[in-house]
């Protein structure tokens, strides 16, 4: 049985972070007992079903296994009154992977993606990549946009899931359901066979991300071909 922590009370929320078909995720603050946090809150809609709530449950109970400094921490979890969930996560306030090698300069002038850079953010993925693969887990959907980076360049895996708007140019609906399907290994997009295997497909794909500064695999090619 996962302990799932809880997060009765002290949760401000202070901006909008994003939202999708089933969540959105809030800029907020966690005040405990032990200090104050920056968090981001991920918040089931109110119509988003008995489904999905246990979808939330499902994913706050892998998330709470996980303790490593690449992979997004799990604080608690809130339940309310209504049955609405929370799941509260740490924030991280340099966005995701794909829009930093995208934002090369960051206001300075100065182009911050040099080689050294770009190989201490392939190596960080890696070592979550081998914690996940060490506890059994298969993400199934690693991707430049799934990890999260600090202001001092911490990258961490992370899978915003439900509160992701599904894109066209990313997600291709098979008859096994929505995958991202230039990431996603050949058995996976053919035969549903995920593993530590397919998720090292994902990995070449980030490499490509990474060192091309931002630019998608397999670009050059529709979702259907």
């Amino acid at each position: 049985m996962v302990y799932l922590p809880t997060c009765h009370s002290g949760i401000r929320v202070s901006g909008h972070l994003g939202s999708g078909n089933f969540a959105s995720v809030e800029k907020g603050v966690w005040v405990s007992s032990s200090g104050t946090k920056d968090v981001a809150v991920k918040t089931l809609h109110r119509d988003a079903g008995d489904a999905n709530r246990v979808k939330c449950l499902q994913e706050a109970a892998i998330m709470a296994q996980f303790h490593h400094p690449n992979i997004v921490l799990l604080h608690g979890v809130v339940i309310y009154q209504d049955k609405n969930i929370s799941l509260v996560m740490e924030f991280l306030n340099g966005g995701d992977l794909s829009e930093r090698l995208k934002n090369r300069h960051r206001g300075n002038g100065v182009d911050t993606n040099t080689p050294l850079v770009l190989l201490n953010y392939s190596i960080q993925v890696t070592l979550g990549m081998l914690y996940l693969s060490e506890k059994g887990f298969v993400h199934r959907d690693l991707a430049a946009r799934n990890v999260l980076i600090s202001d001092k360049d911490i990258c961490k895996i992370g899978d915003f899931g439900m509160s992701r708007e599904l894109e066209d140019s990313i997600y291709y609906r098979s008859a096994g359901g929505i995958i991202p399907i230039k990431w996603t290994a050949p058995e996976a997009a053919f035969y549903k066979k995920y593993s530590t295997a397919s998720d090292v497909w994902s990995y070449g794909c980030i490499l490509y991300e990474i060192w091309s500064l931002g630019e998608k695999p397999f670009s050059s090619l529709l979702n259907n071909e």
